[in-house]
């Protein structure tokens, strides 16, 4: 595994400036179909931005790469860090960060990265958290499946790159 945080802020920083210099300061561009289009840039920034970067001597397809890499979310201390678990509701097309379950080790789950999450999707971009997919959850295996969010100040993000599979967009 490889720890690839660095690779993964800096995505972070340069995709938050996209949205917050080139969209969310133009009136104009403070729509849905706005906000699609910037989700498009997303995926070509990642692969460009973390992909690429480790695909260590191959030439690199930015649109052609494969979707299964599995980037692991770790809390980086030795102690419990606070997350918040979604918590669907019946009927809801999304649900809620609210289950009761607040906090996480990194020995007892693996978290896997989809995206980074901030509450407000047309407001200004700073991508604090972490959005994961929880794999498996030693001591709360309901919550297997489940989304999950982590403060990306208490988390470091590792990448398999001994399979040469190519990771996924974000």
């Amino acid at each position: 595994m490889r720890d690839i945080t660095d690779l993964m802020d800096h995505y972070r920083d340069v995709a938050r400036s996209v949205w917050n210099t080139g969209f969310w300061v133009q009136a104009d561009l403070q729509t849905w179909d706005a906000r699609d289009q910037f989700e498009q840039i997303k995926k070509l920034l990642f692969k460009a931005l973390v992909v690429a970067r480790l695909e260590e001597g191959h030439c690199c397809d930015l649109y052609g790469l494969a979707d299964n890499q599995i980037y692991q979310v770790v809390p980086n201390h030795s102690e419990y860090v606070p997350i918040m678990i979604q918590r669907p509701r019946q009927g809801a097309q999304t649900g809620y960060w609210d289950d009761p379950v607040r906090q996480v080790k990194a020995s007892e789950a693996d978290l896997q990265f989809l995206d980074y999450f901030d509450w407000n999707n047309m407001g200004y971009a700073d991508f604090q958290y972490y959005r994961v997919r929880i794999a498996t959850f030693a001591t709360q295996p309901h919550l297997v499946g489940r989304e999950a969010l982590l403060d990306h100040l208490y988390a470091k993000v590792f990448a398999d790159t001994s399979s040469g599979v190519s990771p996924s967009a974000a």
